[in-house]
């Protein structure tokens, strides 16, 4: 091993040092305009900062660098804890800093001691004093074992992600967690290099714990989108004066930046272009041009607190159902996958009287038959939707990447069965009705009912939001409380895009724009189930009730009035006229020799 020595003066800046390191590793011959931008925050900015950045800028690898130049230049107390949303990741960047000190020859002087700590989890550079924190600790930000660690630096590469932040309890969990971050940080001592804690990251959410650390915990944030944003458009209140400074003054000298992309060594119009086709206009802002500004959330139309949830069986409906959204009706125990405060789910204020499913019972099974198979496709969706009075009760929802196979059938026709359904309803715009034509044969076996395909030619996303937002928004739409906890327990066990397969997490953020979701396939089915009841959706349930309440007036009056004096009989027996006349026959002789 190498012996120490002091950095030489030339690589002493860190820029120097990073150009350094990437000439060494034929990667470039010096860091781009924006990434020398990052370094020098880095270098020379405060001691709590958020370094935001859009996708593939090379946040990760100019951290990594410099976390190296700290340990080159004081390899005896420095102590870097590298933090990420899964130990997994955190290894990734300590291995990778691993693999350059044993291969360049400037950090060939930080090699572990043969007898000293020098695991990927946790290693000392060579010249390091005894301590028992190591020099370079790589754990997960949600890890028991975070509490204890000390550091001089602690770094939090993309600690948050979609699976941890999906709801407000995991959003609390990594605010905790971020807190025992600070905690174990070393305090400043003159003489050495400042103490810092770093978070890498591109927002995943609209409610991003980097807004909350900058807003509540006095956070330095600074942005480098990928393209130049407009000066004269609202979205430019977004960076809230957090966007890089040569940003922000290049683009306000010259308009005709707006646009280009920032970076153009490293991501060309083009390379952007292809990126941006392939994900979705919200995933475009908010990955690439780190727009994650709260009030975006105006644009949503759907909030899953405007939906009614109660335990539904399918063996009767109620007449009546009123929703509110008091704390007495905010039910605790499902978890919400809302966006911001649409945090509940609420169960009805007030429910009046259950008519059993064997009296009325108009209930759809919608199917999406998008899914061709493949872990990576679309779904083949489905769901079942009763109408009771102008409500909409949704009993079951679910999904399969199976595609049509033999076994997906089946468990369609199942289902059927299991809620009695009286009508099946497809999309025609895959195969021209060959789906029909696989489900009807096994269908018939099992459960048969009518099967109808339906051609929709507006653009999805609209016609989604015009079908469900206005039966949500005036608190129609009633949800079983099984389907949302079946929903968020499937989006759990798959960590990777499992909840951007869940229902309600499509519900509540699906827009009007093209391509605002990654998948759509739940939402797509439940549309086209609401909308086969839309004329029903549109009656008025207090005065269906009123309605069949009058006509069961009526019909005892009649009873009262009947000479024969069956219809008394039904009266003392509390049955309806035609079923006692049925028993006894239909004449007087069945009660003869009965006072009246």
């Amino acid at each position: 091993m190498t012996a120490w020595e002091p950095l030489p003066s030339v690589l002493e800046p860190l820029p120097h040092f990073a150009t350094y390191i990437l000439r060494e590793l034929n990667l470039a011959d010096t860091p781009t305009k924006q990434q020398l931008g990052i370094l020098d925050y880095l270098e020379n900015g405060p001691d709590r900062q958020i370094v935001t950045a859009y996708r593939g800028c090379g946040k990760s690898f100019l951290t990594s660098v410099y976390a190296l130049w700290r340990l080159r230049r004081d390899p005896f107390r420095e102590k870097i804890l590298l933090v990420g949303a899964t130990a997994d990741k955190a290894i990734e960047i300590s291995t990778f800093m691993l693999r350059l000190v044993r291969d360049i020859d400037i950090l060939q002087c930080l090699q572990p001691l043969p007898d000293g700590r020098g695991s990927v989890n946790a290693w000392d550079v060579g010249p390091s004093i005894v301590d028992q924190s190591p020099s370079v600790r790589a754990v997960g930000i949600l890890s028991p074992s975070l509490t204890g660690k000390r550091c001089t630096v602690a770094i939090g590469d993309d600690i948050e992600t979609l699976s941890n932040s999906i709801t407000v309890l995991k959003q609390e969990r990594l605010a905790a967690a971020v807190t025992e971050l600070e905690a174990i940080r070393k305090p400043s001592v003159e003489g050495e290099l400042p103490r810092q804690t770093i978070f890498l990251g591109t927002p995943h959410l609209e409610s991003s714990l980097y807004l909350r650390l900058r807003r509540e915990r006095n956070y330095a944030q600074r942005m480098w989108p990928a393209r130049y944003p407009d000066p004269s458009s609202d979205d430019w209140e977004a960076y809230e004066d957090c966007l890089a400074p040569t940003i922000a003054a290049e683009v306000e000298e010259d308009a005709s930046l707006v646009g280009i992309p920032t970076d153009p060594e490293r991501f060309g119009h083009d390379e952007l272009l292809k990126r941006e086709m392939s994900m979705t206009r919200a995933s475009v802002q908010l990955q690439y041009q780190l727009n994650c500004r709260l009030s975006t959330l105006e644009k949503y139309p759907i909030r899953l607190g405007d939906l009614i949830v109660m335990d539904l069986d399918g063996k009767a409906l109620p007449e009546v159902v009123t929703w509110a959204s008091g704390p007495d009706q905010r039910i605790q125990d499902l978890v919400c996958v809302g966006l911001g405060a649409d945090r509940y789910y609420h169960r009805p204020m007030i429910t009046q009287g259950w008519v059993s499913a064997k009296e009325t019972w108009r209930c759809v099974m919608a199917i999406d038959p998008a899914g061709r198979g493949g872990a990576g496709s679309d779904e083949l969706a489905w769901a079942v939707v009763a109408e009771y009075g102008g409500n909409l009760f949704c009993l079951e929802s679910g999904g399969t990447t199976q595609g049509y196979s033999e076994e997906v059938l089946k468990t369609l026709a199942i289902r059927a069965k299991r809620w009695n359904i009286t009508q099946v309803v497809s999309e025609s715009n895959f195969g021209a009705g060959m789906f029909e034509a696989l489900l009807a044969p096994v269908l018939n076996k099992v459960h048969p009912c009518g099967i109808e395909s339906v051609r929709v030619s507006q653009q999805k996303e609209r016609r989604i939001c015009d079908t469900l937002a206005p039966v949500v928004q005036q608190h129609r739409l009633v949800f079983s409380s099984d389907v949302i906890r079946k929903d968020y327990q499937e989006g759990e066990r798959n960590a990777d895009g499992g909840h951007e397969r869940s229902l309600l997490f499509q519900c509540s953020r699906i827009t009007t724009e093209r391509g605002a979701l990654s998948r759509d396939d739940r939402i797509d089915a439940l549309s086209l189930a609401v909308q086969f009841f839309t004329e029903a959706a549109a009656q008025d349930q207090h005065r269906i009730a009123q309605t069949r309440e009058m006509e069961l007036w009526e019909h005892q009056i009649q009873m009262a009035a009947d000479e024969t004096g069956a219809s008394i009989d039904a009266l003392a027996l509390g049955l309806p006229s035609k079923s006692i006349g049925r028993h006894y026959g239909g004449t007087r002789r069945g009660v003869s020799g009965r006072s009246l």
